[in-house]
């Protein structure tokens, strides 16, 4: 939990930026965001996968996913800021595609539109479905695997 904490923060480092707070105040908002968070998560998604991603044995970020019965939904990527715009964060969505693939599920996620994340996404094939407050809904509909032929 240290690690996922303090991760967090690194996603909203950049908002707490423009804040005027001190840095007490900025962390005891980030921690209270970081719990309020995982509780909705663990909550709302029975089931999910909370995996931590790691680099030779070091974690560098998290993958969430949520893996109930109907789409797959990709609930959260977040990498340690010396880890973005590396790749690292197209190969964790091509893999929860590849795994979405096989299973012949469609993948679900929000993103906020101002996100950089969002042109990955448009380049992996999701496509906006709706806007919901500062959320855009994405889905992704299931590919035949690569490789296999597809089914008659």
């Amino acid at each position: 939990m240290p690690f996922l904490r303090a991760l967090y923060r690194t996603v909203r480092d950049p908002e707490l930026a423009t804040t005027g707070w001190d840095e007490a105040q900025k962390q005891a908002f980030s921690d209270s965001q970081f719990a309020l968070q995982d509780r909705h998560y663990r909550a709302y998604y029975p089931g999910a996968l909370f995996l931590v991603v790691e680099h030779d044995g070091e974690p560098v970020g998290r993958l969430y996913l949520g893996t109930a019965p109907g789409p797959l939904r990709l609930m959260d990527i977040a990498l340690l800021p010396t880890w973005r715009g590396r790749g690292w964060g197209a190969a964790l969505v091509r893999a929860v595609l590849g795994r979405a693939d096989r299973d012949r599920r469609e993948t679900l996620l929000f993103v906020e539109a101002n996100n950089p994340a969002y042109s990955l996404y448009v380049r992996e094939g999701f496509v906006d479905e709706a806007v919901e407050g500062v959320y855009v809904r994405m889905r992704r509909p299931a590919r035949e695997p690569e490789g296999k032929n597809a089914a008659p």
